[in-house]
């Protein structure tokens, strides 16, 4: 009797075969490709060009049709295995498009997105990609920039007028900033070319609430922290854009009078819009 009770002891409890049943089915979904669950859970998406690795790594050739010429690069990933606890899947992620390199964190939620702690530079080449422009040979530099989006899927209809800002889409969170030695730029309008040397500036980035939406507010600066402009953007991709008489000044043809401080530019479009997809 006593044997058959110390053997019994020593069998593995049901716990435990629970526990190694769960962690042999975690890494049987980390190891595999990546490329099967983009061709199972968004099989036509024109964006991704090419797949490889596993979910817990791997790589992606993109390619985003802004303009007439296509924006291409390569995002890398690894995946962070906590994240799991916060109730997020997570991962660090590297973003390479010609001279251009972003590496910072993504986490996706069920009504959300969040980059965190974003750093590196935009290309000159990349923005030219972006805009249809005369642009500086100047680059971008991207400074620990964070950003939350909330979706508009966890608003409920019932409490939607008490807890509408709450719950409106938008950017709950913003931080970081983006600095541009500036330079001379050519912009076209109404067939000419109009040019405007743009100062060395810092785009600074928070989350601002106005009329119960929640908005990525960058407020352009001067290298004396003098305002230049503000851009807003909404839950919905809209983007307003106001300029200040202090930067219109770097206009030669501009022949306006204002105090420095005064918004004399205010337009209000789609953002992808602004960056000249079709």
């Amino acid at each position: 009797m006593a044997q058959v009770s110390e053997l019994s002891h020593k069998r593995p409890r049901k716990l435990w075969w629970l526990i190694g049943f769960v962690l042999f089915a975690l890494f049987a979904v980390l190891q595999m490709p990546a490329a099967w669950l983009i061709q199972k859970y968004a099989p036509n998406t024109p964006y991704v060009q090419h797949v490889s690795g596993n979910v817990w790594q791997g790589s992606a050739i993109w390619q985003i049709p802004l303009s007439s010429t296509p924006l291409t690069g390569m995002a890398e990933w690894s995946w962070q295995p906590w994240q799991l606890l916060t109730g997020k899947l997570g991962a660090d992620v590297t973003i390479n498009s010609e001279q251009t390199r972003l590496n910072g964190q993504v986490k996706l939620g069920l009504n959300s997105w969040q980059i965190d702690d974003m750093s590196g530079k935009i290309a000159p080449e990349t923005l030219a990609s972006m805009v249809d422009w005369q642009l500086p040979n100047t680059p971008i530099q991207v400074n620990g920039v964070s950003l939350k989006r909330q979706s508009s899927d966890n608003a409920s209809s019932e409490s939607a007028e008490n807890e509408s800002a709450k719950n409106a889409a938008g950017f709950s969170e913003a931080d970081g900033q983006l600095t541009w030695v500036g330079g001379e730029v050519g912009y076209p309008s109404g067939g000419k070319v109009f040019y405007i040397t743009m100062p060395a500036l810092r785009a600074e980035l928070s989350a601002e609430q106005k009329n119960n939406k929640n908005l990525l507010h960058i407020n352009l600066l001067n290298n004396q922290d003098k305002r230049l402009g503000d851009l807003y953007i909404d839950g919905n991709n809209m983007l307003d854009v106001s300029l200040t008489q202090r930067l219109l000044e770097n206009m030669p043809e501009y022949k306006g009078q204002a105090p420095q401080d005064t918004p004399v530019v205010s337009v209000r479009q789609p953002l992808l819009a602004g960056l000249g997809v079709p």
